[in-house]
C-alpha cells in the first residue's frame, strides 16, 4: 500500500495546476501563416517593372576589307530604343575606299513595334546619303530576332516613285565558348530600272558573308572573314558599260561589339 501511495504522488501533478483541454494532432494538419493580399496580376504582356529605355546598341561590324582591286572599309551599326512594345530603331550602313573616298551610306530611322514571338514591325525613313543622288525612302517591314537568328525583309518607295525591296540577315552559330561563326546575306530588287543610280529593274544585288569572331573580353570580339558580293541582272549590265566589275571579292578583318 504505502507502494502505490508513493507512485499516485510522484505521478500526480502540482496541487491546483490547471487542466488544459487538447486533442491529438493529426500528422497531415499544417500550419500556414495568414494569407496575404493576392498579388496584383500585370496587365497582359506588360512587365511590372518598367522596361530599360535601352533595349541594345549592335556593332555587327567595323571591318577593313582586303580586295583584289583597292581595298576598302564598312560598317554596319543598328540600336533600339524605347519600352517593352513601342521602341525606335535606328541604323547606319556605310562602305569606302581605302583612299578615303565614302562610297555608300545608309542612315535608318524607323518605329518599331514588337507584336511577339520575337518580331517587330517597322515604319519609318531611309536616307541613301551617297552614292549622289541621294534618296529619301518611305521603309516598311519587320524584324525577326532570335538572339541567334535575325532576319530583315524591307520594302521601299522613295521621293522619287521608285519601288524596291530587300531582303538580309545572319547566323550567329556559337562553336564553342566566346567563339562564333557568322554567316550572314543579302539580296536586293528594283521594280524599274535607276539608271541615275546604275540600277536596273529586277534583282539588283547579292552578298554573302562568312565570318569568325571571338569575344576577347566583354562585348568586344575582333573576326576575320570572307565577303563576296555580286550586282545582278541589269544592274550587272550597267555596272560592266560603266567600265566596273560587278563582283567583289574580299578577306576581312574587324571587330563586333554589342550592349
Amino acid at each position: 500500500m504505502l507502494r502505490l501511495a508513493l507512485a499516485a504522488a510522484l505521478t500526480a501533478g502540482p496541487a491546483g495546476a490547471p487542466q488544459l483541454a487538447y486533442a491529438p494532432l493529426d500528422p497531415d494538419d499544417t500550419v500556414t501563416a495568414p494569407a496575404g493580399p493576392p498579388a496584383e496580376a500585370a496587365p497582359d504582356g506588360e512587365e511590372t517593372h518598367n522596361p530599360p529605355w535601352l533595349q541594345y546598341v549592335l556593332l555587327d561590324r567595323m571591318e577593313w576589307a582586303f580586295a583584289r582591286g583597292e581595298d576598302g572599309y564598312a560598317w554596319d551599326f543598328s540600336s533600339m530604343v524605347g519600352g517593352k512594345r513601342n521602341r525606335v530603331y535606328l541604323a547606319s550602313t556605310g562602305e569606302g575606299a581605302a583612299s578615303g573616298r565614302l562610297d555608300y551610306l545608309e542612315l535608318e530611322a524607323l518605329y518599331s513595334r514588337w507584336v511577339g514571338s520575337d518580331i517587330d514591325l517597322n515604319l519609318g525613313l531611309r536616307w541613301d546619303a551617297r552614292p549622289h543622288p541621294n534618296r529619301l525612302y518611305l521603309a516598311a517591314g519587320g524584324q525577326l530576332d532570335t538572339g541567334k537568328l535575325w532576319l530583315g525583309a524591307f520594302g521601299y518607295l522613295s521621293k522619287q516613285g521608285e519601288v524596291s525591296a530587300r531582303l538580309s540577315g545572319y547566323y550567329n552559330w556559337e562553336l564553342a565558348k566566346r567563339l562564333t561563326l557568322q554567316p550572314s546575306f543579302e539580296l536586293d530588287a528594283y521594280a524599274q530600272d535607276v539608271p541615275a543610280l546604275g540600277l536596273g529593274r529586277g534583282l539588283s544585288y547579292a552578298e554573302l558573308g562568312l565570318r569568325l569572331r571571338y569575344e576577347v573580353i566583354d562585348h568586344l570580339a575582333p573576326y576575320v572573314g570572307l565577303s563576296w558580293s555580286h550586282d545582278l541582272g541589269r544592274t550587272a549590265r550597267l555596272t560592266r558599260a560603266a567600265g566596273d566589275d560587278p563582283e567583289t571579292k574580299s578577306v576581312v578583318a574587324g571587330v563586333h561589339s554589342e550592349f
